[in-house]
């Protein structure tokens, strides 16, 4: 910061004091104001939603008394009818044939339409096409697509083991039904989903008829036959995915007897969860609003204070969502699930909707203040619906912004009186200030042109103050810094020259891909690979190296000079792979005697017409075939002493024979040794995925995939270490 700012500064803060103190008392009265404001708006507008969500679930009680008696005046109705067909010994001629529904297909299939009240939720996986027309229509797994019916019509369901010839008396027994449905259907005005007649034998009547029922279904074996059958009750079951829509359904079912008062089956009405629910409730719901359905009846001492939640709302609904589809809305927990809350007013909750009846009550959920709002739908269940406070303080958050508005008025108004004052003060720390920054001005010039390559450049101000030690401190400096960048400067000529030594591009032979390359870390490093033709072994033999020098720096970089020029000199003579290492090994320990550098090394003398290969390996990371044919990999991992330790070290030539389509892999520890953020290393196996997953792909291409994915792993962390890969691909 300039001095003539610290000037500026020092002034307004003694002179704008007092008007900051002013403006913070006032912006405190107007702030206690409009949280009183809030306050009371809030309270007004948590009781009028109270009231209003309370005469709703009243509504919902209410809706749902009257809509029971419908529905069990109207299951009583199809049992007494279904009961004098199937005990009449006289059987009845139909007008037409039935259509029956089997396991195995359907028959005598009818005219079946489209009823935007019956949908079923697609149970195939991704990709699923339906043909609707002259169109085909893609789905996914749980869709909604349309479920035909037919009111003209009853399905008969003949589960497995009942043939048709077994259950022809039952069917035409129950043939006439038709009528009693249709006019049960219209009393209902679509309350209902289906109205059934299921069998001792599983023979199953419903209506509207459809042949959606999965294969392997048999209503006998359903819990609301079998619980109807033990308590030969007219009694409503716990919510269930209905087997043709998977919606959740709930049932009111009747047993049926004959003449000797013997069960023979049951009737049932299958309601989608939702129908009867007020749909203002559902309507109000957005994202942070639970809708449930829970169970209070428990038989077990230790949850008799919590409620078991059998359904949960998992969407939005609106006046033109049909009854129906409010069903697949719906969804049972995988697990059972369980509410409570420690404190008295969820005691209260829990006991009115033990006893049906409804209410509104401001309980925490999950520590937010909400409303909950329930009311029983038969004896143990209970719609819940739970909305957070702050859904109905709307109105309050405006008059906070009111106030939030008349506050900024006052800020700005005080903003420009402090505005005015600092202008004034600013021309009087700038004539104060003049006199101080003119020497700075000139050490700062003096920078700038340093900065700019001026060596020469000395800031000339001769003053007893600091300011005077100062640029006496920067012309000292000024010779160091250019020595410094010198240095620098070598150092980018090292990298620049170590990485013209490598291979520009990878040698093309045939019966074999090549690919490679070096990315190399910030620092001057010492990783290296070639490759050696061969002049006197023909076009379908060459040599390559790989190899990497310990430590970083110019020491590094020139070590990996020499030992290049050496490999280069020697192969190049048609020496025996052997004797050029050992040489190579001679010449490297004494150039390093003094140093303690050493180098890794791996070498091999390639024969891709015969797919051998000859080679060896100093102290360098192991070599990797790859089989595609057998999806194996092979490490060549014979010992051998790095580079510089020993010079008179004996190495052995050791050979491998491939055969087409196997890939070899040379690479330098820097590959998986990076380390991501959390400090997890790249590792070997996640190497050898890559060239797995790669193995059909050129050389080049494998060798960048195997770059990117380390560079992934690190996300952005600087490379501690060269990284080099080749990739060999025998055709």
């Amino acid at each position: 910061m300039k001095i003539r700012w610290k000037i500026l500064l020092i002034l307004l803060m003694f002179s704008l004091l007092p008007l900051i103190i002013i403006r913070a008392h006032g912006l405190n009265t107007l702030t206690d104001l409009g949280s009183d404001l809030q306050t009371q708006t809030r309270v007004t507008l948590l009781e009028r939603a109270t009231d209003n969500l309370a005469q709703m679930a009243e509504g919902t009680a209410a809706r749902l008394n009257l809509e029971d008696r419908l529905y069990r005046t109207t299951i009583k109705t199809l049992q007494n009818e279904a009961e004098n067909l199937l005990t009449k010994n006289v059987l009845s001629t139909p007008h037409s044939v039935p259509f029956i529904t089997t396991p195995e297909g359907a028959q005598n299939i009818p005219k079946l339409y489209v009823h935007p009240d019956y949908k079923k939720s697609a149970m195939m996986g991704r990709g699923m096409r339906l043909q609707q027309g002259n169109q085909t229509i893609s789905h996914k797994k749980g869709d909604l697509i349309d479920l035909p019916i037919s009111t003209e019509h009853i399905s008969f369901w003949l589960p497995q083991g009942l043939s048709t010839n077994e259950a022809m008396p039952s069917i035409n027994k129950l043939t006439p039904l038709l009528h009693t449905f249709q006019a049960c259907s219209q009393t209902l005005n679509e309350l209902a989903l289906w109205q059934e007649v299921a069998l001792e034998s599983g023979l199953q009547a419903t209506f509207p008829a459809h042949k959606s029922i999965p294969p392997k279904y048999d209503p006998r074996i359903s819990h609301w036959y079998k619980e109807v059958k033990q308590t030969l009750h007219t009694l409503w079951t716990d919510p269930a995915p209905d087997p043709a829509t998977k919606s959740l359904c709930y049932r009111l079912s009747s047993p049926l007897f004959n003449d000797k008062d013997e069960f023979i089956g049951a009737a049932s009405l299958v309601v989608p969860v939702g129908t009867a629910i007020s749909s203002a409730l559902l309507m109000s719901t957005k994202k942070n609003v639970k809708i449930m359905m829970v169970l209070s009846d428990h038989k077990n001492q230790e949850n008799k204070d919590k409620l078991l939640i059998v359904g949960r709302n998992e969407g939005s609904s609106n006046e033109k969502t049909s009854i129906q589809a409010r069903g697949h809305l719906w969804q049972i927990p995988p697990e059972p699930e369980w509410i409570y809350e420690s404190n008295p007013e969820f005691a209260t909750l829990v006991k009115d909707i033990t006893i049906q009846q409804s209410g509104v009550l401001q309980i925490k959920d999950n520590g937010i203040p909400s409303l909950w709002t329930y009311s029983p739908i038969n004896k143990s269940l209970a719609l819940l619906v739970i909305i957070p406070v702050t859904d109905f303080t709307a109105e309050a958050d405006e008059a906070e912004q009111y106030v939030s508005e008349s506050i900024s008025r006052q800020i700005k108004d005080t903003t420009l009186i402090a505005l005015s004052i600092i202008a004034v003060l600013g021309f009087v720390a700038y004539f104060v200030s003049q006199n101080l920054s003119s020497p700075i001005r000139r050490i700062s010039e003096a920078v700038i042109k340093v900065g700019q390559g001026d060596w020469g450049a000395r800031a000339d101000l001769h003053s007893k103050d600091e300011l005077g030690e100062l640029a006496e401190n920067f012309n000292l400096m000024v010779p160091q810094l250019r020595e410094h960048s010198s240095i620098l400067q070598a150092l980018s000529l090292a990298d620049e020259a170590q990485q013209n030594l490598l291979p520009k591009s990878t040698p093309k032979f045939s019966g074999a891909e090549i690919g490679a390359k070096c990315v190399f870390s910030e620092k001057t490093g010492g990783d290296y690979f070639d490759f050696i033709d061969c002049a006197t072994c023909g076009n379908e033999i060459f040599a390559t190296a790989i190899g990497d020098v310990s430590g970083h720096g110019v020491s590094a970089a020139l070590l990996m000079t020499s030992a290049r020029a050496y490999i280069r000199a020697l192969t190049g003579q048609g020496r025996p792979l052997v004797e050029v290492i050992s040489k190579v090994n001679t010449l490297i320990t004494e150039d390093c005697a003094q140093t303690g550098h050493f180098m890794t090394l791996f070498t091999a003398i390639c024969d891709t017409k015969k797919k051998t290969i000859n080679w060896i390996r100093a102290g360098h990371d192991p070599a990797l075939i790859y089989d595609p044919e057998t999806d194996n990999f092979d490490e060549l991992i014979k010992t051998g002493l790095a580079i510089g330790v020993d010079e008179y070290y004996l190495y052995k030539e050791n050979f491998t024979q491939l055969k087409a389509g196997q890939i070899l892999t040379l690479y330098t520890d820097g590959i998986w040794e990076a380390h991501s953020p959390k400090g997890e290393q790249f590792g070997k196996l996640q190497l050898r995925e890559i060239i797995r997953d790669c193995c059909d792909k050129p050389a080049q291409e494998i060798v960048e995939e195997i770059h990117k994915q380390v560079s992934d792993h690190r996300r952005g962390l600087p490379l501690e270490d060269d990284c080099t890969v080749i990739i060999i691909k025998f055709l």
